[in-house]
């Protein structure tokens, strides 16, 4: 029974638990959903329908998995750890779904909204900081958010020897900066500190000792920047071209700063807007356009890098 249960999920088998297989027939839920669409207001933070409780929904979703899970013991199957979480994961996106009534994209919007509490892993756009943190106490009295800044100012083509001088301290002190604060992000299971810090480059942020060190940008560059910030399709096309470079033996990062002024940091910086925004106001059909459309300009500058380079080598390959 539990191999049917999460076989649905990729087509193998349909799940004997009705409600289940109810929120995984996508043409039929979304079917019902058109029919019986009713206005939903949500908490603005939770995301959760203001027409119940957290508590009473949490509770709802315990009752089904544990029942499905008791039943999946009765009859001798072994669960896991990982077994259990997804029970409580699909049965929290049924609960979710019959209770607000809604579509898949406001039930990924919701999951996005309660990463941490639900699944122990935080998303972009929805950051929640604990105080008692131990992987955000500052480094030789730098915080996150200081740290962040130099690394912007360094990848926009800032000397580290400038950002150390601006700082007040020795080079000695941003390698190791540069070594701890990496490490608490692999260590960090929850990605607080990577999320943070993804945050933070989004926002461009920039700390008081930082603010008079400036990378130079023409006026193309500044033209440009501004353009991707606003032209969604323009920061694709730049996204496919740059990944196209690469994959021809091109720096990437240093092509998009030659062709269109615009440095690592600041285009790192919008990337990380784009994926906030995305994250924030999931819509499922604006992100399969955008991705579709950085495919084919991806394929368009890899034409063009080919040519560039005289040929693909399997262009001389006769099959």
């Amino acid at each position: 029974m539990f191999k049917k249960l999460f076989g649905a999920l990729s087509g193998d088998n349909k799940p004997e638990n009705k409600n289940y297989e109810a929120q995984t027939s996508n043409d039929n839920y979304e079917n019902d959903y058109e029919e019986n669409y009713q206005e939903v207001e949500y908490d603005p933070e939770t995301l959760h329908g203001t027409h119940y409780s957290v508590e009473d929904f949490d509770a709802e979703v315990a009752e089904r998995a544990d029942t499905w899970i008791a039943d999946e013991r009765a009859s001798g199957e072994n669960l896991e750890e990982k077994d259990i979480q997804n029970i409580y994961f699909n049965y929290r996106r049924e609960v979710y779904t019959e209770w607000n009534n809604c579509d898949s994209d406001q039930m990924i919007r919701f999951e996005h909204a309660n990463s941490l509490k639900y699944s122990g892993i935080q998303t972009s756009g929805f950051v929640k900081v604990d105080d008692n943190n131990l992987f955000l106490e500052p480094v030789h009295g730098v915080d996150l958010r200081t740290y962040t800044a130099m690394c912007l100012k360094i990848s926009a083509g800032i000397d580290y020897l400038e950002v150390c001088k601006a700082m007040g301290f020795e080079p000695v002190i941003w390698e190791e900066l540069n070594t701890i604060w990496p490490q608490r992000m692999g260590e960090d299971n929850s990605f607080t500190v990577t999320t943070l810090f993804g945050q933070y480059y989004a926002e461009n942020v920039t700390v008081p000792q930082l603010e008079n060190l400036k990378a130079e940008i023409s006026e193309e560059g500044a033209a440009n920047l501004e353009r991707i910030k606003t032209d969604r399709y323009f920061y694709e096309e730049l996204a496919g071209a740059r990944q196209a470079a690469y994959e021809y033996g091109i720096d990437g990062a240093q092509w998009i700063l030659d062709t269109f002024g615009i440095n690592l940091a600041d285009f790192q910086s919008v990337a990380m807007q784009w994926m906030t925004e995305q994250n924030q106001n999931w819509n499922s059909e604006d992100i399969i356009e955008f991705s579709n459309y950085q495919q084919e300009k991806q394929k368009e500058y890899a034409a063009k890098f080919a040519a560039e380079q005289g040929g693909n080598i399997a262009d001389d390959v006769n099959f």
